[in-house]
């Protein structure tokens, strides 16, 4: 998105600036979002002898991160339907000889656009606050929570000084192309990078058997696996959360 945002004003390029900046922060922020629920609706739902939650397999969670990102889509459409994409040109009263070509589409628009994506944002933060305390085979949300918290900040900083600095289209779009930088790369670096530390210098915890071990959990919670795995024929693993026994059989594919 950042050589989109530096690239010369064009019709296409404005409609790819306009369609590009929230679809890609929906695919990042909706996929976040549905992991952060589905852990919360695991932990937050389970007790002794509870029903599995429902739409928790691969399958489901695809589904409801595609239906997340297609709210995007649809304000994208609207938007170009009603703000016609295209480039305008604009001069200083100062400097009347420089004259900034740029695209057409207001700032208030681009910030509403943006509006869909605060509010995925939002929901990710509250989720992985509450799954903040999760154990070891889903200390990720733990990871989710450090990327919601500076993207928060970074977020923070953004709408205010776009908008501000609508005067200056140079700084404006530095500003942005900043932003969008610092975003990806909080969530490139705060969820993998971790991993990668496990992988390149600690490979012996990269095994199933470094797992929390499942002997200081109690029978009841044992028990509560068996009459559970009975119904759905796969195998449980319980596990706590926030001084909670959880019984759960999707600890492998989170």
């Amino acid at each position: 998105m950042t050589f989109i945002f530096i690239a010369k004003p064009s019709t296409v390029v404005c409609t790819l600036r306009r369609l590009g900046l929230g679809t890609a922060f929906s695919v990042c922020y909706s996929a976040l979002l549905t992991k952060t629920n589905r852990i919360a609706r695991i932990f937050g739902g389970a007790r002794e002898g509870a029903q599995r939650p429902r739409f928790i397999s691969p399958a489901s969670q695809v589904a409801i991160c595609l239906a997340l990102i297609s709210g995007q889509l649809l304000i994208v459409v609207a938007w170009l339907v009603v703000e016609a994409p295209g480039t305008g040109k604009e001069t200083v009263p100062e400097r009347r000889e420089v004259v900034t070509l740029r695209c057409n589409h207001r700032d208030a628009s681009m910030l509403g656009s943006l509006a869909y994506n605060v509010l995925l944002i939002a929901l990710c933060t509250l989720y992985a606050f509450k799954t903040r305390k999760c154990p070891e085979n889903f200390n990720e949300a733990k990871f989710i929570g450090f990327t919601m918290y500076t993207t928060c900040i970074i977020w923070l900083a953004f709408l205010p000084i776009f908008y501000v600095t609508s005067s200056d289209y140079r700084v404006q779009t530095t500003t942005m192309c900043v932003s969008v930088s610092l975003s990806g790369s909080v969530v490139l670096g705060c969820l993998f990078a971790p991993k990668l530390h496990i992988i390149l210098f600690q490979p012996q915890k990269n095994v199933v058997s470094h797992r929390a071990p499942t002997s200081r959990f109690s029978s009841a919670a044992t028990r509560a696996s068996s009459s559970l795995g009975q119904g759905s024929g796969s195998q449980f693993v319980p596990t706590v959360c926030n001084g909670r026994e959880v019984v759960d059989s999707t600890t492998s594919s989170l």
